[in-house]
């Protein structure tokens, strides 16, 4: 087998601009389809926008008996801690999360086995320390993260600051 990519610039960019939730929902395979490394059939669905000025994605993949593994992870955060927040359901909600890089390609993680969600709540020690929720991410699925061409199939709800929110309604 050969491999081979083609020198490329560096002009690639960090960063994902547009982060969107839906729950995880455990769908039959045969209803989540993929082209290459492209999903082209998945069930329409709900998902969350979520405004955060930082978010991380990332894979590893490492090979095991039988296949492969891969291992996907990541973070964002939301600025400020105001009074009304209250996400302690968040450890309970198994999600799939949809990011848009910087390069301008749409992927989603957790597409299979769903991605488990834990915050800490930080206000730091000083004025201009971060002050705000810092989440994580983690799953471990079988294929990597699939891209999409777009959202137009997805109900993309954004009538909230966060999404998240909506997401928390929506589950419980």
């Amino acid at each position: 087998m050969s491999i081979s990519r083609e020198y490329k610039c560096k002009n690639s960019n960090g960063g994902n601009p547009e982060l969107y939730w839906m729950p995880f929902v455990d769908y039959v395979g045969s209803e989540i389809q993929y082209t290459g490394n492209y999903i082209t059939t998945f069930p329409y669905s709900a998902i969350f926008s979520l405004s955060s000025p930082l978010t991380s994605f990332n894979e590893e993949i490492d090979e095991i008996s039988g296949g492969v593994s891969v291992a996907q992870s990541g973070g964002f955060q939301l600025n400020k801690i105001l009074d009304t927040d209250n996400y302690i359901s968040i450890a309970k909600i198994d999600a799939r999360l949809i990011f848009k890089d910087s390069n301008g390609f749409y992927r989603m993680a957790g597409t299979h086995k769903g991605l488990k969600i834990k915050y800490t709540k930080e206000t730091g020690s000083s004025i201009p320390e971060f002050n705000g929720f810092k989440f994580s991410f983690e799953g471990l699925e079988e294929k990597q993260a699939g891209f999409l061409q777009d959202l137009s199939g997805f109900d993309i709800n954004e009538n909230s600051v966060y999404g998240l929110q909506q997401l928390l309604q929506y589950q419980l």
